[in-house]
Parts: C-alpha cells; structure tokens; sequence
C-alpha cells in the first residue's frame, strides 16, 4: 500500500529553502518540534521508550510544561519560523491541563500543530472538538485490539475509553466536516505481533484514516530487551502484508517497511538533523534529540523555556554548540535504533556528500 503520508520517510523535498540554507552554512529555524507537555503517563506500555527517558509515568502525572512558559513557547516559535509541532511526548500530552490552550496558541501563531495519544483523557466535549478542528492530525496510540491484548501491552484497563475517544474523533469530525486526519499508530514488536492483522480490521470499523505499523526503537545496547531481536521482524512479512489487504480507498494500512526490515543499521555516520528537527521535554527544556531527556542532560540542553523565550535559545551560542556536539557522537553506538531524525538524517548524508560530475543527472 502506498504511504501517501510519506509516513516511512520524510518531507524535507518540500522544504529545500532551509536544506540548501543549511548546505550553504547558514543558521537555519527549525522546521519542526516534537513537544512534551509531561513527564508522566497514565498507562505504562511495554515498549515504552520514556522508559529509558526518566518518564515517572503516575508519578510524573502532576509534572507538566507550565502554562505561560508554554504558551510563549508557542508565540516563539511561530514568530521564528517553526512550520510544525507535535504534542507527541514525552509523557501522555493529555496530562497537561493546557494542551488545549496550546494547540489554540499555537495554531494562532500560524504553526501546524498535531497531537499523539492514548487517547484516553481526551475532552468528548467542547475542549476536544475545538481541538479536532485546529488540529492538522490526531494520532491514538495502540497496539492491542482487545481488552485482555489492551492491559498485557499497555497495561491498562482503559481500552474502552480509548476506544469511546477515537469513535467520537471520527463522529465529530464527520458531523463538523473538518479536515483533520485521524489515525492510529501500532508499535510493533514480537510479543504483540498477533494483535495486528486485528487492529487493521479495528481501525477500518471505527472509521480513521489509516493504521500504520512502525517499529519498536530501542538503543544499542538493548535498553528494552528489542534491539536484539530486530532480526525477528522479517517473520513477521506475512502477517503485515495481510493486515495491508485491509486498506480501502477511505482507510490506509502502512506498513514502515524500511525500518521494519533494516534491523537498526544506519547507511550514516553523522547526525545532521537538530538543525531541522528539535525536542522539547515536558518540563520545557529543549534538546536535540529525545534521548537527552535523561542521558547526559545537562551536556546536551539547549536551554529552558521556563525561563528564556524560544527566540532567545535558538539565537545563542550555546544552542549551535550543542549541535555542534551532536554532529560529532558516533551514532552507531550512541544513538537508539530507527530514530525519529532516522529518515532525514538519510538525506541529509546524502545531499551533503556531492558526487563526482555531478551535471551527469
């Protein structure tokens, strides 16, 4: 099935003003920002990565990103030139109380705002459906498509809910006719493969857009227990390629086959994408990756948005020190595997090494 969301890649065709800015050396605005609004969780799946971030899941609950720090971020950055943001770590979004105000803030800002969930605090009332309709998409996260699958995966009882909040998504955005597209995402990894073929059937009868299956990322050193048995996922061919079957012309099933298959090796030495895509953790500190959150923190901080405005830290020399510092790590041994800078960082090792008679096209 062809990912017309270019899920399995990335988009940096369309944004070649700042790519070749970049090759020319200049200082460039981030296009995109995956965002945290908490450290905490209020389930705790199995291959959950916060795991090795410091994520305090029910513990964390009541740590989130501050309310005006946050909503200045989301002015920052619209005023910078950040095209993009995802409400997507590192804890559940839906824990801040103030999420709702900053999708609004930001949309505001002229940023395209997005948000990945669980789904299962998500407002059935006027809060929710004014986000449906600012938002550009929705993402549920859930990789079991029963209640027993539900609490042996996420260990959670909450799989109805969840469940109630993605139906009412797909009502909300019928009735009201808006443009946001709603998914959901799966996690794939051995323990929870025989849920999959079910959960393409599950999102076809509710109703979303598409159903895509990624892999599970893990570092090298085997911090989940996964990164040693990537080579088990080309098994699992057979069972993907019959969820695909389920695709309509309303309703996608993508499989990221290029990280399923590739067993966490990297056709690159560099990572080169910080200039393009940021994190920031749910307390509001900004880094270059989301596995800084909790490994050499304060080496690689960018700077806090508590405390000094977006504009402030992308301006400084610290900022484009640590970049600095993260072109030099070994990635091969430093970074987790199929990363989400993964695909950028392809074309970017790419573009920077220009070829030999290079007018030969």
């Amino acid at each position: 099935m062809k990912d017309t969301y270019r899920m399995g890649s990335h988009k940096l065709y369309w944004h070649l003003d700042r790519v070749n800015a970049w090759l020319d050396g200049k200082r460039i605005t981030p296009i995109h920002i995956d965002v945290g609004l908490s450290k905490g969780c209020n389930i705790h799946c199995e291959y959950c990565y916060g795991t090795l971030q410091g994520n305090k899941y029910n513990q964390g609950a009541e740590q989130y990103f501050p309310r005006e720090a946050l909503l200045n971020y989301m002015r920052s950055a619209g005023e910078c030139g950040v095209r993009s943001m995802g409400f997507i770590g590192e804890g559940e979004p839906l824990l801040n109380p103030h999420i709702y105000d900053a999708i609004e803030e930001g949309t505001k800002a002229g940023i395209d705002i997005a948000l990945a969930t669980n789904g299962v605090l998500f407002d059935l009332e006027e809060k929710g459906a004014k986000a449906l309709s600012s938002l550009k998409w929705i993402r549920f996260n859930l990789s079991a498509a029963s209640e027993e699958g539900y609490q042996r995966v996420h260990n959670s009882p909450m799989f109805n809910r969840m469940i109630d909040s993605m139906k009412h998504c797909v009502r909300t955005k019928k009735e009201n006719k808006l443009s946001v597209t709603i998914g959901i995402q799966m996690v794939l990894t051995p323990t929870n493969v025989d849920q999959v073929i079910a959960l393409a059937e599950l999102g076809r009868a509710i109703g979303v857009d598409y159903f895509v299956v990624k892999q599970c990322s893990d570092t090298v050193d085997n911090g989940l227990g996964i990164y040693k048995q990537l080579g088990k996922y080309a098994s699992f061919e057979s069972v993907l390629k019959e969820a695909e079957s389920k695709s309509t012309d309303a309703y996608k099933v993508i499989i990221k086959w290029a990280h399923i298959t590739n067993e966490g090796k990297r056709n690159y030495d560099t990572c080169f994408a910080p200039p393009f895509l940021l994190y920031s953790s749910g307390t509001g500190r900004l880094y270059p990756c989301g596995v800084f959150f909790d490994f050499k923190e304060e080496e690689f901080r960018m700077g806090d948005l508590t405390t000094q405005s977006f504009k402030e830290i992308i301006e400084s020399d610290r900022y484009w020190e640590v970049v600095d510092k993260v072109s030099k790590l070994d990635v091969h041994k430093v970074c987790y595997s199929n990363c989400r800078s993964h695909a950028i960082n392809d074309f970017l090792w790419m573009v920077s090494r220009k070829p030999e008679h290079v007018n030969f096209v």
